[in-house]
């Protein structure tokens, strides 16, 4: 159970990493850069803490990546603007498939 919490702690903070890293514009935006850099060192953080306490490595990753790309993908288009064409959409569908298979397996 710790365990799971800990790898949503880790998605979300991996998420509000990819967002600051786009909000800093390359990194010229020193407050947004500073918010990446921490963010990502805390989703690596929380990611090693589930997987110390026996998560599979598999299955930490693989939900850690696919809902980290489908979190990026839905920031992006609700704060950033970014469009998602149909085929982005069944792809993200896929994603979410394989997080959610991949979880209750």
């Amino acid at each position: 159970m710790i365990e799971t919490l800990l790898l949503l702690g880790s998605v979300l903070t991996q998420g509000l990493s990819l967002a600051a890293m786009r909000a800093s514009d390359g990194l010229r935006r020193a407050p947004w850069s500073a918010t990446a850099f921490l963010a990502m060192g805390a989703s690596v953080l929380l990611m090693s803490r589930a997987l110390a306490l026996g998560m599979p490595l598999a299955v930490g990753y693989g939900i850690w990546s696919g809902a980290g790309i489908a979190l990026a993908a839905t920031t992006g288009a609700l704060v950033f603007a970014d469009r998602l064409a149909r085929v982005h959409l069944a792809g993200l569908a896929l994603v979410l498939a394989g997080v959610l298979l991949v979880h209750g397996g």
